[in-house]
């Protein structure tokens, strides 16, 4: 098993629920300090209860002042930051000549300049530290488009290349910044969402839906909340120290084809 450098500190945007907790949980169970922050209070709050030992912070990821204050709390409580996992992100399915600039603006905002900002707010902290770890969720959406999701499709794009450009950046800083680009995965609630929209955009059973959706992966199968976190988690520990600049995939060969 990869190792979790001692006493890491991270904070996990999005962290209330989906891939955000599941790496959240991890991390506790490796020993790491850990704080999650995410939009409702209540959301947040229950999650850290649940986790045992991690700090909740309310944090909206479009508003700087928000996150800037956010990302300094936890590096005061939790004694410094060096990891960041940007795990936020919201998604709706429309077509092209139906999306409204307002629609546009908040997915571009929460999945792309949520990013932007945690990554710029975090960035002194993990400077600092010598040993920083980021870790953006991008998506298969961030390296193909796809019909009736061109925003979503934009801000996961955007996701990877700003990626690439921090890790050359901050690389001689002993920053690591990857992404993960994994598939649709049911079991979060971005992935139910996108069950339910499927179900009525094309008329079929949900069953049928997720039936032919694990036919199309060569691996046949489709993807679990585990199969992202566990990619997550090699990210940030000692055995992933020279891998940057990186977005990997997490699709069930679905891209290799």
């Amino acid at each position: 098993m990869f190792e979790i450098a001692p006493g890491r500190t991270a904070l996990i945007t999005g962290g209330a629920s989906g891939f955000g907790f599941a790496v959240a949980e991890r991390l506790v169970a490796a020993g790491a300090k850990v704080a999650i922050a995410d939009v409702r209070e209540s959301g947040v709050a229950d999650a850290a209860s649940r986790l045992g030992s991690a700090i909740p912070i309310v944090m909206d990821v479009t508003d700087r002042d928000a996150v800037v204050d956010g990302v300094a709390r936890a590096a005061d409580v939790l004694g410094g930051l060096d990891t960041l996992v940007n795990s936020a992100g919201v998604f709706e399915f429309r077509p092209f000549e139906e999306i409204s600039e307002r629609e546009w603006d908040w997915i571009i905002d929460v999945n792309l300049k949520g990013v932007f900002l945690s990554c710029q707010a975090a960035m002194p902290y993990l400077r600092a530290s010598g040993r920083g770890r980021i870790v953006n969720v991008s998506s298969d959406a961030g390296k193909k488009g796809y019909a009736l999701i061109s925003t979503y499709v934009a801000s996961k794009f955007g996701v990877v290349g700003l990626t690439e450009s921090l890790a050359a950046e901050f690389g001689p800083y002993g920053v690591t910044v990857n992404a993960v680009c994994p598939s649709t995965v049911s079991e979060t609630g971005m992935g139910q969402k996108v069950l339910d929209q499927k179900v009525r955009l094309f008329g079929k059973p949900a069953e049928r839906i997720l039936e032919d959706g694990a036919s199309s992966y060569p691996l046949r199968r489709l993807g679990t909340v585990a199969d992202v976190a566990d990619a997550i988690l090699f990210l940030v520990s000692d055995s992933a120290s020279w891998i940057s600049g990186e977005s990997i995939n997490i699709d069930g060969g679905n891209l290799s084809g």
